[in-house]
C-alpha cells in the first residue's frame, strides 16, 4: 500500500535520486512542493506540484522502475489530486497516461511557465503537450 506525503528534508536525496534516474532534472529546480508516494518506507515516486493564486502546476511525475507499468502512478496522482479547487496543469510528452486521469490538452495558458526552463530542447519538444485537469 502507497503512503502519499509531503515531502520532507529526509526525501531530497530519494527525489533527487529518482529525478536523476527518470531524467526530470531542470535548471533552478527546488523541492519545495514535492510529494511523494512511500511504501515500506522506501520513496518509490515523486510529482512536484506547485501552487499559484489561480492554478496548480504538476512537474517532475514519476516512479522508480520497479513500480512502473503497474498502476502505481495512477494511484500516486489519483489521491495527491484528489480534492484540489483549482485547476492542474502540466506539460508532458505521454498524454494518453495522464488523460486516463481526466486531464485535457489545451493551448499553454500566458499564465504557465514557459516549457523551455524545463529542459524542452533536450527531451521531444515536438511530443511536449500542455494539458488541464479541472475540479
Amino acid at each position: 500500500m502507497l503512503k502519499i506525503r509531503k515531502a520532507e528534508k529526509k526525501d531530497v536525496a530519494a527525489i533527487r535520486g529518482l529525478i536523476e534516474q527518470l531524467d526530470l532534472a531542470y535548471p533552478g529546480q527546488t523541492f519545495d512542493n514535492f510529494w511523494v508516494a512511500e511504501e515500506n518506507g522506501k520513496v518509490v515516486g515523486i510529482a512536484d506540484l506547485k501552487e499559484s493564486a489561480d492554478i496548480y502546476f504538476l512537474s517532475s511525475v514519476g516512479t522508480d522502475a520497479q513500480h512502473q507499468r503497474q498502476g502505481f502512478a495512477s494511484e500516486f496522482l489519483k489521491e495527491l489530486l484528489k480534492g484540489l479547487k483549482k485547476d492542474v496543469y502540466l506539460y508532458t510528452i505521454i498524454p494518453g497516461f495522464f488523460s486516463r486521469l481526466g486531464f485535457k490538452a489545451v493551448t499553454r495558458p500566458s499564465i504557465l511557465p514557459v516549457r523551455e526552463i524545463f529542459n524542452c530542447s533536450e527531451c521531444q519538444p515536438e511530443k511536449c503537450v500542455c494539458m488541464v485537469k479541472k475540479p
